[in-house]
């Protein structure tokens, strides 16, 4: 998931090499693959590159926002972090930059923690755990519920 939340479009906000240096931005953040044995970052218009921040940005897990950050005062602002449903749970960095005049004036980095709740986290940890009974139980669920249908149904 990748996120980049500014109270304005991310091309007004500094120039294009110090956006690309800081990686702001979906067209300036790094995106490594493996070429041979080296590792390199990938280039803006490399086909595999588009596609896929095309295709991330469609299910919602890369964000692009220019009006989600909102100042409330000088110094103080609020941001709502669009998570979607299906984000992965996990560790998520946070890194906030200021910018006046096209240049970093400020920078802290913060942190984000995504975890499951309640049934959906029952559900997750007896798969995880029981794996063979959790199965069992699925497959057991099923038939009993096609079964049924096939009562419910029925065209005597």
């Amino acid at each position: 998931y990748l996120a980049i939340l500014s109270n304005r479009p991310v091309g007004e906000l500094a120039n294009e090499e110090t956006l690309r240096r800081l990686q702001i931005g979906l067209d300036n953040f790094l995106l490594p693959q493996r070429i041979g044995p080296d590792i390199a970052d990938t280039v803006r218009t490399d086909p595999f590159r588009v596609a896929f921040v095309r295709l991330e940005s469609e299910l919602k897990l890369y964000v692009e926002s220019a009006k989600s950050v909102t100042f409330l005062t000088p110094t103080v602002f609020r941001a709502a972090i669009p998570l979607p449903a299906d984000a992965p749970t996990g560790n998520y960095a946070i890194d906030v930059k200021l910018f006046a005049g096209g240049a970093l004036v400020a920078r802290t980095n913060s942190a984000l923690e995504v975890i499951k709740t309640g049934f959906e986290q029952y559900v997750a940890d007896a798969a995880a755990d029981y794996g063979l009974l959790y199965g069992i139980a699925t497959a057991i669920m099923a038939l009993l519920i096609g079964w049924l249908a096939s009562v419910v149904f029925r065209r005597d």
